[in-house]
């Protein structure tokens, strides 16, 4: 019988592995998000332990018991949507509250977003050297993925900016994990 993860992807590519929220309990349950169209399994799949389970109402999407064949961590998303989504979600989660650049503004140029993102981010690091380590960190993946979005290479821009979507909940309120996604997805 197939695992419930297999069910819910119903053999799609994942587009992206992100970590939305830092837990390291094990995820008893896989919280849905809505279908990206028509027909089609859900955009992501969000691994969640009891508590955040429950206490996240702005994950919408229901939840299905994981069963005992999972070890994995509360807080891992598996994004199923197109690049462009996913990149989307990325500044609506953290990017954009951190450096304040709007993909909207720059005309959805996502080489234009990360690479205006990148320079907001060495500013701040020029200006606050006692931010120095997560915000290096971050600097130094922005860079990879302005790289391979220079390259054309959206979807390979999308490994680093999940490991900076981690890194950024060391610089963003706490109250981002607590809020969870935005409505639409991850």
């Amino acid at each position: 019988m197939p695992s419930v993860l297999q069910q819910l992807s119903a053999g799609r590519q994942v587009t992206s592995m992100r970590i939305a929220l830092e837990c390291s309990t094990t995820a008893t349950s896989i919280r849905q998000g809505p279908a990206v169209e028509a027909g089609a399994g859900p955009a992501w799949l969000a691994y969640q332990c009891p508590a955040h389970t429950e206490g996240l109402p702005g994950w919408k999407g229901p939840a299905v018991a994981v069963g005992d064949d999972s070890s994995l961590s509360c807080g891992l998303v598996l994004d199923f949507r197109r690049t462009e989504q996913v990149l989307q979600s990325h500044a609506d989660l953290w990017f954009t509250p951190l450096t304040g650049v709007d993909p909207q503004a720059l005309k959805y140029s996502w080489h234009d977003v990360l690479n205006q993102s990148k320079r907001v981010v060495l500013a701040r690091l020029e200006k606050d050297s006692s931010e120095d380590g997560p915000l290096q960190s971050l600097a130094l993946m922005l860079d990879m993925a302005v790289q391979n979005a220079s390259e054309g290479n959206l979807f390979q821009a999308l490994v680093p900016l999940a490991y900076c979507e981690t890194v950024s909940q060391e610089l963003l309120p706490h109250g981002r994990v607590l809020r969870g996604p935005e409505p639409e997805g991850v």
